[in-house]
């Protein structure tokens, strides 16, 4: 029922938008794949929540690379954690994070398995054609507190030109 509740929500607010609050007590999963301890609208000070389609589809690991080799800038920037949030299950984005390379404090890449966080925040699409079902749009936020400061969505799933790290590493 709740999973509904969201998506009715979701509908009638449209996508999250700078000044909006993240969803609160929705846990995502980052290194124990059977319980979410994430909490992104929990996390205090700015961070950057990072949207992608799917680990390992050739767009995100083009896209994700840029915001591990510049997690260091980021962070100079004020910016104490980076999360990288793909509709997939734990044990693929652990492995995806390893292939990648993503060794630093400061990124965490984040399973939302059930889409609960991205059908809550709204940037959701129908991917089944290709990825067989529901994932997320493209998106880049940057986060202070829990509210959306600024926020870089794509137009297209695989394009990857206004959410890349140094586009938003510029803007912010």
């Amino acid at each position: 029922m709740s999973h509904l509740t969201d998506k009715l929500k979701a509908a009638v607010k449209g996508p999250i938008k700078e000044g909006d609050s993240l969803p609160k007590n929705i846990l995502l999963k980052e290194s124990n794949p059977e319980q979410g301890t994430v909490d992104l609208a929990g996390q205090t000070g700015r961070i950057l929540v990072v949207g992608v389609p799917g680990a390992f589809t050739p767009p995100c690991s083009s896209h994700v690379p840029g915001y591990v080799q510049h997690a260091d800038a980021f962070n100079q920037k004020g910016v104490e954690g980076v999360y990288v949030v793909a509709v997939n299950d734990a044990f693929t984005t652990q492995a995806w994070k390893e292939k990648l390379g993503a060794s630093s404090p400061h990124v965490h890449i984040l399973a939302d398995d059930t889409g609960a966080f991205t059908h809550a925040v709204g940037l959701n699409f129908d991917a089944t054609g290709l990825l067989g079902g529901q994932r997320s749009q493209r998106y880049a936020l940057l986060v202070e507190g829990g509210i959306v400061k600024k926020a870089f969505v794509e137009k297209h799933a695989p394009d990857v030109s206004v959410t890349s790290a140094d586009n938003v590493l510029k803007a912010i």
